[in-house]
């Protein structure tokens, strides 16, 4: 027979083609013996196999590295993607002690929120995902402000002048906090506080600090601020 790659003659027994290293799977695909089957094409497999160790060893060795960068950022792959799935260690009924700078470089007051419930959203400027949730949040913030609503956006991220070069665009009517302010002032980032692993992720506050809801986004949001101010749609 001969090679279907390079056409160099072989004997009916070969594995692979002596001038050109390719495997020969054609005979093995066709033949007649499921016994003649089984040991032609063990030479195909034992090539495949190893390739496949190859691809997988590829995959560990990628694997490692992206969650060597992970691990140095305290972000995953989730926020390297851009993923639109909410994420945190958060319990309800657990505190949330928000803390950080805000975007004009002041210290966050987060005791001034109490008695208020507060919709806190982790963001960042690169997110679409994020956009998206923000005319949702604006239509909650005229509808619920006056009847005790507050919202706080956290921009993980970036850099401060990149989140204010893009907050003067939005011009969003309630608080914004800074990472890269926060960070700068000596505070940790919020990924490693809270475990945020993916933006956006939203979450409301309830009047004592603790953890009300999770996942708060489009339709959810919509239910649980509902139930909280008891406003029929």
């Amino acid at each position: 027979m001969n090679c279907t790659h390079c056409n160099t003659e072989l004997p009916d027994n070969a594995t692979f083609c002596s001038q050109c290293g390719d495997p020969i799977a054609t005979r093995a695909i066709f033949a007649p013996d499921p016994r003649e089957l089984q040991t032609t094409n063990r030479g195909s497999l034992l090539f495949i196999g190893c390739m496949g160790s190859v691809g997988a060893l590829v995959m560990v060795v990628l694997l490692i590295a992206v969650t060597g960068f992970v691990v140095q950022k305290d972000w995953d792959v989730e926020s390297i993607l851009r993923s639109s799935q909410s994420s945190g260690n958060f319990e309800v009924g657990a505190d949330f002690p928000l803390y950080g700078r805000t975007l004009s470089d002041e210290d966050f007051d987060w005791e001034s929120f109490r008695g208020k419930y507060v919709l806190v959203k982790f963001t960042a400027t690169w997110c679409g995902p994020c956009k998206i949730q923000i005319p949702v949040m604006r239509e909650a913030y005229e509808k619920y402000h006056d009847k005790g609503l507050e919202i706080v956006s956290v921009y993980v991220r970036g850099d401060a002048e990149t989140i204010k070069q893009s907050l003067e665009q939005e011009k969003l009517p309630w608080t914004v906090i800074s990472e890269p302010l926060t960070e700068k002032a000596g505070q940790p980032p919020f990924g490693k506080t809270f475990g945020i692993r993916g933006v956006p992720t939203m979450l409301i506050v309830d009047k004592e600090g603790k953890v009300l809801a999770t996942d708060t986004r489009d339709a959810r949001l919509k239910q649980e601020l509902k139930k909280l101010f008891d406003v029929e749609e």
